[in-house]
């Protein structure tokens, strides 16, 4: 009887013991996202601020220059990189709800 009142323990231990590694991966990979997240919103925003120097730029001097069309290819690569790392979000979210 002992033994198996030791063995349901047991089993309910381990049981807990499983929910509880799937939360804590769970908040990890929950805690990379929001760094990656982080940086490329520091990306996007360093982008924004090189092409609104270029403008600025280009108005001052009364012509469009090469600061205009850098900033312009820096906030194209930095919402690529965005909408990228969103799909994979997403991916991963998918797939974790069909476990």
């Amino acid at each position: 009887m002992i033994s198996i009142i030791c063995a349901c323990i047991a089993a309910e231990g381990a049981k807990a013991e499983k929910s509880r590694a799937a939360k804590d991966a769970l908040s990890e990979r929950q805690a990379r996202e929001r760094a990656r997240e982080s940086q490329l919103q520091l990306a996007m925003i360093a982008a924004n601020s090189e092409l609104t120097v270029g403008v600025a730029m280009a108005l001052k001097n009364g012509r469009c220059n090469g600061e205009v069309e850098a900033g312009l290819a820096a906030v194209e690569q930095a919402n690529k990189e965005y909408v990228k790392f969103l799909e994979q979000v997403a991916l991963g979210h998918m797939n974790e709800g069909g476990n």
